[in-house]
């Protein structure tokens, strides 16, 4: 008994837990932020500068403040930006290939890191807090931000490069048939033959890499023995990259079905989209959202294993964002370029009961929906034209809010107005709804009968 009790004390007295909406929680929305004039330099958008940021043919870096809720410049390069930026975690990469100049801007520092490296028509793979990887025909090299003019050479020749990783210690480079290591304090390359022909890049999970094969395969390789430790085989080849989420892996390979596989290589869900992916998997915080080329989102919750569709208008220019907890991309409207989020719909909403016509001394019913706002406190009042006051009602919540049914007679014929006003977190949502009530005598004030 004195158990209980004390554990009964315990729970009265545990510290309230925040209520929060979840990532992806329905209603969806498709809504347009802004809209900007101009050309893209590229079709990408990037975290700057706490907001939404791109870069234009001018080489300049704009960016929508998320808060402020405006478009400002951030950066301007000294030349124009015809080749495609690159990027690759916090570093964007601009280049001018006529005269041979590039600029190295951090996104994380919102400043200018490098410039003007001379690369001749050399290929940028990565691009990491130490320097740049560069592919010269099918040699690779590592140029470093301290020894700008030092070009360090890889041995072996490999016939394609995937893609790069920076790790404090070393930097990885995925090819064709090969592993390349490049060893920071040692400023040397070395190699290692993969046990099959890579066909996707790889994807860096502590002292083990991942990718798929030409063999139709996805492979564990460890980077601290050779040969793969595992080998799972898959419907079609697994050309794009894996990635890593809540402690497992996920592929989506040709056949478009999204594996969810632990680090053992055991399948722990599947699904199938329906349709190609258009871009990589976009990993979320509890969801991956895959968006296909029939205009549907299909948002994957693997914890659940349940799956959220969504079907957007437009396509998007480059490779969605993800911001925030929602879903950002640019699409293109002639000259005009518009910022597009795609999340849960914030707000309230009133709807009427319906009815053809709305009597007099009659029982008018509606509902007050509350989009996605928790513990919400709220206030309804009815008005006519001349702003006098038919009808009030108002709760204070606890805890996420369901629908609310509310009835109301009117006494009077006339215009009205229904006001709902939402406080929620600080925030407050406001709603309207016009009602028109009839009073039936004037409608139809005789009859007559004819003999």
């Amino acid at each position: 008994m004195f158990l209980l009790a004390g554990l009964a004390l315990l729970g009265g007295c545990r510290r309230a837990q925040p209520l929060l909406v979840p990532e992806i929680s329905p209603p969806l929305v498709q809504e347009e932020v802004c809209s900007w004039e101009g050309r893209l330099a590229g079709d990408d958008i990037f975290p700057c500068a706490g907001g939404i940021g791109w870069v234009d043919a001018a080489g300049r870096i704009i960016a929508w403040d998320v808060e402020k809720k405006a478009i400002a410049e951030v950066f301007a390069v000294p030349f124009k930006v015809k080749a495609r930026p690159f990027r690759q975690g916090d570093l964007l990469l601009l280049q001018d290939q006529a005269s041979d100049r590039m600029v190295v801007f951090d996104l994380a520092a919102n400043g200018m890191k490098f410039e003007s490296l001379h690369l001749g028509a050399k290929r940028v793979l990565g691009a990491g807090a130490d320097g740049l990887v560069l592919q010269d025909g099918q040699r690779l090299s590592v140029r470093l931000w301290d020894k700008p003019t030092e070009v360090f050479h890889a041995q072996e020749d490999d016939e394609r490069f995937f893609n790069c990783h920076f790790s404090p210690e070393r930097i990885l480079v995925l090819g064709r048939k090969r592993l390349f290591i490049f060893w920071k304090q040692a400023r040397r390359f070395e190699s290692r033959l993969l046990p099959q022909p890579a066909a996707s890049p790889f994807l860096c999970v502590g002292e083990s890499i991942y990718f798929g094969t030409t063999r139709r395969s996805l492979v564990k390789f460890p980077l601290q023995r050779g040969g793969a430790q595992w080998e799972l085989k898959l419907g079609q080849v697994l050309e794009r990259q894996p990635l890593a989420f809540a402690g497992t892996i996920v592929a989506c390979a040709n056949d478009q079905n999204v594996l969810q596989v632990n680090r053992r290589g055991t399948v722990l869900w599947w699904q199938a989209l329906g349709s190609t992916m258009s871009r990589d998997l976009l990993p979320m915080s509890r969801h991956l959202a895959a968006v296909l080329l029939n205009r549907e989102i299909r948002f994957l919750d693997p914890t659940l294993q349940k799956v959220t569709v969504f079907k957007s208008s437009g396509h998007a220019l480059g490779a969605p964002l993800v911001f925030h907890g929602d879903l950002w991309f640019m699409a293109h409207d002639g000259k005009t370029c518009r910022l597009q989020r795609i999340g849960s719909r914030f707000g309230c909403e009133i709807e009427l009961e319906p009815a053809a016509v709305r009597w007099l001394n009659r029982s008018l019913r509606f509902t007050l929906h509350f989009h996605n706002l928790p513990a919400p406190s709220w206030e309804c009042v009815i008005r006519d034209v001349a702003g006098r006051e038919a009808f009030r009602r108002s709760s204070v919540a606890a805890g996420r809010y369901g629908p609310v049914t509310l009835a109301w007679v009117p006494l009077q014929a006339g215009a009205y107005t229904i006001h709902l006003r939402v406080r929620s977190k600080g925030r407050e949502w406001e709603s309207a709804a016009p009602v028109q009530v009839l009073d039936p005598l004037r409608v139809a004030p005789a009859f007559y009968l004819h003999f």
